[in-house]
């Protein structure tokens, strides 16, 4: 389906780890505290979201600020890899047309690039947990089931963007401008029961609240998902994997006219 299959990718091991690093000293070479903005970042937009939401707005939960932090680093990671990957044959036009290198591979690594700095962003998370919960309980083990169910589901809708956008310039500029909404509309920043009965279902139709509830329910309430939940997230990242896939494939021949 892609211009090369998943097994081969094994043989451009090399140059996958160096657009990882390429993309990830550009990213920091000239920060002074470099991968420490990675953990500030999610603790600066802790603290003013959970005045506004706790204070201003009253809404009261227990260890708020760990119900915000486990769904908001997963956003972050889905947010920042598809937004970086909807122009990225078009910032890597000049090596796309010098060399031959398999596309989907330059996708790859800024999934691979944002899911470092995903990890390191845990950190401060993990503390807060030690710090309120006195301690990690055993469900956290699960976590990377659901991390590996958001890298495939990032991935597909990666692979869709960055296809697009070669033809379709705008679609960036349109993808950012519905990633604001569609984070309110997911339950980050509040929990589903404060939503009216009637429109919860509404909420349920957004594929990240299953994706983002898998991740959370481990951290927050200590349990493991409900496997309907680890079900749908997964058929929902395998559909958009299969659409990315198959759209990629159909237009990337076709790059090398428009980049």
């Amino acid at each position: 389906m892609l211009s090369f299959n998943f097994v081969q990718l094994f043989s451009y091991k090399d140059l996958l780890i160096n657009l990882v690093l390429r993309d990830l000293i550009i990213k920091y070479k000239r920060s002074v505290v470099g991968f420490c903005w990675t953990m500030i970042h999610p603790l600066m937009n802790m603290i003013v979201l959970t005045i506004v939401f706790s204070g201003i707005f009253r809404i009261h939960m227990k260890d708020f600020v760990i119900y915000f932090l486990s769904g908001f680093q997963l956003w972050l990671f889905f947010s920042q890899s598809t937004t970086m990957s909807s122009r990225c044959m078009l910032t890597n036009a000049n090596i796309l047309k010098k060399v031959y290198i398999p596309k989907p591979i330059i996708v790859i690594s800024i999934i691979s690039s944002e899911l470092v700095n995903f990890i390191l962003s845990l950190l401060p998370l993990f503390l807060l947990l030690l710090i309120l919960r006195k301690g990690l309980t055993i469900s956290l083990l699960f976590l990377p089931i659901p991390i590996f169910i958001m890298i495939i589901f990032s991935l597909g809708i990666s692979l869709i963007l960055s296809a697009i956008t070669v033809f379709f310039y705008d679609i960036g500029d349109i993808y950012q401008l519905v990633l604001n909404p569609l984070m309110y509309f997911t339950p980050i920043l509040y929990p589903l029961d404060i939503i009216p009965a009637r429109f919860q279902p509404l909420m349920k139709i957004n594929p990240l609240y299953y994706l983002i509830e898998c991740f959370r329910t481990p951290i927050y309430q200590g349990r493991l998902p409900e496997p309907l939940y680890v079900f749908l997230a997964s058929l929902i990242a395998a559909a958009a994997l299969v659409i990315g896939m198959y759209v990629f494939s159909r237009l990337s021949d076709r790059f090398i006219y428009y980049i």
